[in-house]
């Protein structure tokens, strides 16, 4: 019986996107299978344990009674908290899904990479930040047994960057479970968003935090290139703040873009699907993703997707999404046009998203995840 530890001491819920789903859901689909000769335990924060029960009951757990608010607290955990305790519970191989291994490696290491954009894009993060990732990321790589990434666009680029061994790295795709949609007029809609999906006007989102390279500048001026133009549309924007949420708010007023433009902040799941399943089309101008997971719910739920013609995206849409130049705004302007005048055509585009989808499976990761391990442990 092998021992495996899975560091999620970096998952800070609410905070870091859709990387925090794709560790969720991974994970999940794994201890789901309760794989022959593989026992597990969940490392995490104390908020963790409450926004995320259904998967802390599936397996040990063990609990740094920390927020995660404080990076170097959390970074000093995982040197030396996360050592002992794996010595103590005799873990024979420890997966940090965060992107970076501790410096002290008290064992064995699976590492995920879910993108190298601290490398790629390093105007986009602190000083600090920048040159802690620039160091950290290279040494994890180089001391990890496998390598798990997102897409083989992530795998590509750490194999080219790195000279890695290809067989060292591994891709877990992310997945997708086509849910229920709850009726418009459901009594748990807010009467705004149910307002907002009856009226006749086509509306578009985006559903993103505002970090830099999300481009949401982009989204904005498209938006208001079409109104110019006389395409009379609407932009809903959902996520949480980041870096440059400001910089949008910002913008919004400077292009007297108010009455067009709702942001709603994160919402709930149910309701973030029922507004991606009756919008004209997913905007998404995001410069860097490791593997996109929007678009491939956008897909699934047969909403039609303009994203931007850069890293993974191309990879996970395939020819049912509409790709656009990164940053051009009169394609943007273009794309949103055509859209709201149904070309191409609104049924054949949703047809082909939902067939593109259907590649894409949290099981099917789960499946990869147990060959990884195994991998990692054999001699």
């Amino acid at each position: 019986m092998s021992a495996i530890g899975i560091n999620l001491l970096w998952c800070v819920p609410g905070v870091v996107g859709g990387t925090e789903e794709y560790a969720v859901r991974t994970t999940q689909s794994l201890l789901d299978r309760q794989p022959d000769g593989l026992t597990f335990t969940l490392f995490v924060l104390r908020p963790f344990v409450d926004a995320h029960p259904e998967l802390c009951e599936l397996c040990n757990v063990e609990v740094a009674e920390i927020d995660g608010s404080n990076r170097p607290l959390r970074v000093w955990y995982e040197t030396t908290w996360l050592r002992r305790r794996t010595r103590e519970l005799g873990i024979s191989l420890l997966h940090h899904v965060g992107g970076t291994i501790p410096a002290l490696r008290p064992v064995p290491s699976v590492l995920t990479l879910h993108d190298l954009q601290p490398l790629a894009m390093p105007e986009n993060f602190s000083l600090v930040k920048r040159s802690y990732l620039g160091a950290a990321i290279p040494r994890s790589v180089a001391r990890a047994e496998v390598i798990v990434v997102p897409s083989d666009f992530v795998g590509s680029d750490i194999k080219s960057r790195f000279n890695t061994a290809p067989e060292k790295v591994v891709t877990v795709s992310a997945g997708y479970d086509l849910p229920t949609l709850l009726e418009v007029n459901d009594p748990a809609v807010p009467a705004a968003v149910a307002a907002l999906i009856n009226e006749p006007e086509p509306y578009f989102v985006y559903p993103a935090i505002t970090h830099h390279h999300k481009d949401h500048a982009t989204a904005l001026r498209a938006v208001a290139g079409a109104r110019d133009a006389g395409c009379s549309v609407r932009l809903v924007l959902t996520g949480g703040s980041g870096q440059a949420d400001a910089s949008v708010d910002d913008l919004i007023t400077e292009l007297a873009l108010e009455p067009l433009v709702w942001r709603l902040g994160r919402v709930e799941r149910q309701i973030l699907e029922l507004l991606v399943a009756h919008a004209e089309a997913l905007l998404f101008p995001s410069r860097f993703e490791g593997f996109g997971i929007p678009v491939l719910e956008a897909m699934a739920l047969g909403c039609p997707v303009i994203a931007a013609d850069a890293t993974a995206v191309p990879e996970v849409g395939g020819d049912a999404i509409t790709l656009v130049p990164p940053g051009n705004v009169d394609s943007w302007v273009d794309a949103i046009i055509n859209r709201t005048k149904n070309i191409p055509e609104r049924d054949k585009v949703a047809e082909a998203g939902r067939r593109q989808a259907t590649a894409y499976a949290w099981e099917l990761a789960g499946a990869v995840l147990e060959d990884v391990y195994r991998q990692a442990l054999a001699p």
